[in-house]
């Protein structure tokens, strides 16, 4: 009895439910059956655009009042935001020019494309203006020199052998004008490593402004790197011609960091220092300055930084 008993009671739920559920799609039939007006977002997509124009907000937002069945609307809220778009022709298009870069055109095409896009008549669509305006700019171009940015944890006398390079070293961009010609580089995303003691050899995504664009997203990048180490020379201390006059001292030792591979190459013929005479019988002393020095060295210092001096008549 008792199973008897559940069976019916598991016939009575069931049946419930399927009233439920009947019951529910017919008040849903009859819902969507019905005439609505709403305001819905739609993105305005512009295609055929003449070669030598950008157009670089191409994806302008409108708001349509629309009158139509529930059926219709579903078929708008299924799709997802990206997909709520029409796209309209400039060669089907009757567009005219408001001001240097400033165009218009009827808002009736786009009330027709909304139409089809709800399959809905356009007599039932509005749009708080009659006029849509969009911006066009003469599409230019620029060769920018590519430069890569990096952030090298170096281990212990290790370091950049010169500038990193990348390949190729310059890229041509495209976009309107007045961001072409504000765009004087493109530098790379940053590239971060550890503990680095060779060279590196990498690709770097370059990092472009929204409104530019290039025929190529990445460069392969190369690091070169070197071991270092200290070193000095000493060297003479350099009057002017036209003065007779003895140096106290009159050499200077010239401290500075070379790449190992650069050692042998150096001595104390690639540095000159000079006394400045520049304020000569002013002060009983000159500064020492060194006017020549290999680029690949990093200059740690010089001994001594002044001089005295005596004229000699």
């Amino acid at each position: 009895m008792a199973k008897v008993r559940q069976s019916q009671g598991l016939r009575r739920f069931s049946g419930m439910m399927t009233f439920i559920l009947i019951s529910t799609l017919l008040w849903l039939i009859i819902k969507l059956s019905d005439t609505y007006t709403v305001t819905v977002p739609f993105a305005v997509h512009y295609v055929d655009i003449p070669a030598s124009q950008l157009i670089s907000d191409n994806d302008q937002e409108v708001s349509a009042s629309v009158k139509t069945s529930g059926f219709k609307l579903l078929n708008y809220y299924l799709r997802n935001k990206g997909n709520r778009k029409i796209d309209v022709s400039l060669k089907d298009i009757r567009y005219q020019k408001s001001d240097a870069s400033t165009y218009s055109f009827s808002s009736r095409y786009i009330v027709e494309k909304i139409g089809e896009f709800l399959a809905t008549d356009a007599s039932d669509i509005m749009l708080n203006d009659d006029i849509h305006y969009f911006t066009m700019s003469r599409l230019a171009s620029k060769k920018v020199k590519i430069l890569p940015r990096t952030s090298i944890a170096f281990e212990k006398q290790y370091n950049y052998y010169g500038e990193p390079v990348s390949t190729p070293d310059s890229i041509i961009i495209y976009g309107a004008v007045d961001d072409v010609n504000n765009t004087k580089e493109i530098y790379t995303d940053v590239i971060t490593k550890k503990n680095v003691n060779q060279s590196i050899e990498t690709k770097a995504k370059i990092n472009l402004d929204d409104k530019l664009y290039a025929d190529i997203n990445e460069v392969e990048v190369v690091i070169n790197v070197e071991k270092y180490t200290e070193a000095e020379v000493v060297v003479p201390i350099t009057i002017p011609d036209n003065v007779n006059m003895h140096l106290y001292p009159n050499k200077a030792a010239v401290r500075y960091i070379v790449a190992m591979k650069d050692y042998a190459i150096i001595n104390n013929l690639s540095f000159k220092a000079i006394a400045d005479t520049t304020n000569l019988y002013i002060n009983d002393v000159l500064p020492v300055e060194l006017v020549l020095y290999p680029n690949n060295t990093q200059i740690i210092g010089i001994d001594p930084k002044e001089v005295e001096y005596i004229i000699v008549q």
